[in-house]
């Protein structure tokens, strides 16, 4: 299952059980609301960079507050400031009033408490969980075409693929990014070809460029017989660091393409087993996506396959 997927039905559920939630557990629910925000590392990276991009003090909110209790409305430039003042205004009332005490504010206060509760919801949670969805969503669709891509290749066509890399004599790096362009153009990614040129040099991929959250992917390749290992992993995920900040974008994409009879393993504290071993890092995600290439001896005959372990020391041991 998809790690993204998994959170985008979990924001569904936390949003229920405070539609569930009765007087007395409405705080509670509210407060393990943020807490599940806060303590999801993918989710609190997207709304701390929201927040600093529309960052309100505590005078501002309170002004604001006030504006709403004469029944002024706020008007928002974007989903991203609704959701990053929806984000700071609730952190704020629950700091200084408990959560608890927030249904009892009279900024919220309904014809009863069913009104009141789907007055906070709607006006402070919601906007949080649609922003949320969108940027889950515009990553997920990108996991899932490179998901497709792991196991179409795996499946079906790297014996195609391995036999132009062993007749080419240079360019090793192109086979790989020029099969995996035309992949994702067959899937409707607009322009999978462009790599225009930032400070840091031009990504080996970046799609749908003329929108404003471009697909951004390195490739790079294990092969221990022309002496790329780990430190191409490394110097992969250094470059698709460089080319997130270059574009200011929330999500890279680091495409391994392993040929050697090893099992790469990820030891991320971001993981937690699901497809594709992930990690945060300056307020941005980076997921990283093995293809097994190798076609050596069936797997009854190999023996105990050798592991190349990743750590997050090693990725970052350049940057740092």
């Amino acid at each position: 299952m998809y790690y993204n997927h998994n959170l985008r039905t979990s924001l569904q559920e936390w949003k229920n059980r405070l539609y569930r939630a009765p007087y007395k557990e409405f705080g509670n629910q509210l407060k393990y609301f943020v807490n599940n925000l806060d303590g999801d590392r993918l989710l609190n990276n997207i709304l701390t960079e929201a927040s600093m991009q529309y960052t309100v003090d505590d005078s501002q909110i309170e002004e604001f507050i006030a504006q709403a209790e004469q029944g002024s409305e706020r008007d928002y430039i974007n989903e991203i400031e609704h959701a990053a003042y929806c984000y700071q205004k609730l952190k704020y009332l629950g700091g200084r009033y408990g959560y608890p005490t927030i249904q009892n504010l009279m900024l919220f206060v309904g014809q009863g408490f069913d009104e009141t509760k789907g007055k906070i919801i709607e006006q402070l949670i919601a906007p949080i969980v649609y922003f949320l969805h969108d940027r889950l969503e515009k990553s997920t669709s990108t996991i899932y075409l490179l998901e497709k891509y792991k196991k179409r290749t795996e499946w079906f066509t790297k014996l195609n693929l391995i036999s132009q890399y062993k007749h080419a004599t240079k360019s090793y790096e192109q086979i790989f990014e020029d099969d995996l362009r035309l992949f994702l153009f067959d899937q409707g990614i607009d322009y999978p070809f462009s790599t225009p040129k930032s400070n840091s040099g031009r990504a080996d991929i970046v799609g749908a460029i003329e929108t404003t959250d471009p697909l951004i992917i390195e490739v790079k390749f294990l092969d221990k017989d022309k002496g790329y290992g780990k430190t191409k992993i490394r110097d992969g995920f250094n470059q698709i660091v460089k080319y997130t900040n270059d574009y200011n974008k929330n999500f890279g994409h680091l495409v391994i393409f392993n040929l050697d009879n090893i099992e790469v393993n990820f030891k991320l504290p971001d993981c937690k087993k699901m497809f594709p071993p992930m990690i945060t890092f300056g307020n941005r995600t980076y997921f990283l996506v093995v293809i097994n290439l190798y076609s050596g001896e069936t797997a009854s005959k190999q023996g105990q396959v050798e592991s190349m372990e990743i750590t997050v020391d090693d990725l970052l041991s350049e940057i740092l």
